[in-house]
């Protein structure tokens, strides 16, 4: 990726809603030029898409948590239907397949505790893949951007 790029990148993440004109004003470009240059970060699949930022206390999931989990066995079967499983369930946020001592991870908001109880005991403890789980509150969730390519 070129500066200009970039900085279409790091204003769209900023802002996925700026006008084009706007857009164009910052990256140094033309209106057509800078239109031009997002079409083509889409279709590259560097711009996957355009997202609300939701903020889910307002929806009232107060409570954000992550469950380490281990699986037995770890084959693709397993796996897949562990994978379809989770996310499923209306409080998942993300899961993400890990190497190490666990074997994914699962982000969670609900509204209360005991809501994550029932999630982590009834929803996925009892899943028969899971051979343990273990669950940490998330106190802060900060959104990092991602605004580059790393290196020269």
């Amino acid at each position: 990726m070129d500066e200009t790029q970039t900085t279409i990148v790091r204003e769209l993440q900023a802002n996925a809603r700026m006008t084009n004109r706007s857009l164009a004003d910052r990256a140094g470009l033309a209106p057509s030029s800078t239109a031009a240059r997002v079409r083509d970060l889409e279709q590259q699949g560097v711009i996957r898409g355009y997202h609300a930022d939701v903020e889910l206390s307002a929806l009232g999931r107060h409570l954000e948590a992550m469950i380490f989990v281990k699986l037995s066995p770890t084959d693709a079967d397993t796996v897949d239907h562990f994978l379809r499983a989770v996310n499923a369930m209306p409080e998942t946020l993300a899961v993400y397949l890990l190497s190490g001592v666990e074997d994914a991870l699962i982000h969670v908001a609900v509204p209360d505790v005991q809501w994550l109880r029932n999630t982590v005991i009834g929803r996925v403890s009892s899943l028969p893949e899971v051979a343990d789980e273990r669950t940490s509150l998330v106190f802060d969730h900060i959104h990092h951007h991602v605004v580059g390519p790393l290196g020269p």
